[in-house]
């Protein structure tokens, strides 16, 4: 009752905001190709969750859809690189050739997701993105998920279409997975950077941020209970927990309190 209450108080608050001017069933044979490239402790049947719980999980993802997406701060055009800044280029990015090493399903999902984050700061930097966009087509051909577009994994624009996709071939878990690792990366490659990120955001961003993360903290619980691979995701990446940010002046003194935390979150997404 909890959670439906907060979603629907989230929801009205979204719709209010936006009239003030801001901004089926599962397929089995797909789920059961997930499932084949996952360790049977961790294999996700999603055709056993109740009816209820998906119901639940199915209003978060709507109301995770219409947030302000988390790369807003990239595309409001409050960010510029000189071009003396674009002579050094950023080290905190994952590079593109880490995918040569991964095996498993969740982490090819998860690298996705971390690669679409790194590959729009590369292009802030003036990078070549190239090899970015290889890899991360690469792994959409590896997964083999219909949902997911080679150009551009999951965007901010096609969430909630994205996320009805990857239910009908039985993948929420997944959706889930490669959502909380961008917005982990998110959340790293701002620590990595605040002076230069940071003047980007304003209260509503840092808001809608806390909110994403109470969003996915509801939906990786439920679906914890029925895949190992979330339960442990959930756990790698908990020091993201703590922001409940609700302005800018909270997000930034709450981000630098958890910035020598979240390179082992990141790392850790990857290993399992």
């Amino acid at each position: 009752m909890k959670k439906l209450t907060f979603l629907a108080a989230a929801a009205a608050a979204l719709i209010f905001a936006s009239c003030n001017g801001n901004t089926s069933k599962p397929n089995g044979n797909a789920n059961a190709q997930a499932a084949e490239q996952q360790s049977p402790k961790v294999a996700f049947k999603q055709d056993q969750i109740q009816l209820k719980l998906m119901a639940e999980l199915d209003s978060i993802a709507d109301v995770y859809s219409r947030l302000q997406p988390i790369n807003a701060f990239t595309k409001n055009g409050k960010i510029s690189v000189s071009e003396q800044e674009k002579m050094v280029q950023p080290a905190y990015l994952l590079s593109p050739d880490y995918t040569e090493n991964l095996n498993l399903i969740s982490q090819k999902y998860r690298a996705i997701g971390m690669l679409d984050v790194d590959m729009n700061i590369a292009e802030l930097y003036g990078m070549d993105v190239k090899e970015y966009k290889s890899a991360i087509a690469k792994l959409v051909s590896e997964v083999n998920d219909p949902a997911l577009d080679a150009n551009v994994a999951i965007t901010s624009e096609s969430l909630k279409e994205t996320y009805t996709k990857m239910k009908e071939n039985g993948r929420i878990n997944f959706f889930w997975e490669v959502s909380a690792a961008a917005l982990v990366e998110q959340l790293y490659v701002v620590s990595q950077n605040t002076e230069k990120f940071l003047p980007a955001f304003d209260d509503q961003t840092a808001s809608d941020f806390t909110l994403h993360i109470q969003l996915m903290t509801m939906a990786l619980e439920d679906l914890g209970a029925y895949d190992e691979n979330i339960k442990n995701l959930s756990q790698a990446i908990s020091p993201i927990y703590e922001l409940n940010a609700m302005n800018k002046s909270d997000f930034e003194q709450q981000l630098n309190k958890i910035k020598p935390l979240l390179n082992d979150a990141r790392n850790e997404m990857l290993l399992k």
